[in-house]
């Protein structure tokens, strides 16, 4: 967790899990962007 000297904000992705009750939050969106970028390719690759 990084802290922000000025403002006082804690900049901790695992906040956002915490949240939503949800611990495998980062786990999944690691997937769901590697998955997007996967297909990017293949696309790009299909359009040569």
């Amino acid at each position: 967790m990084k802290k922000d000297k000025a403002s006082g904000i804690a900049n901790d992705p695992n906040d956002w899990c915490d949240e939503v009750d949800d611990p495998r939050y980062t786990v999944d969106l690691i997937a769901k962007v590697t998955r997007v970028s996967v297909e990017t390719v293949r696309i790009t690759d299909s359009l040569r």
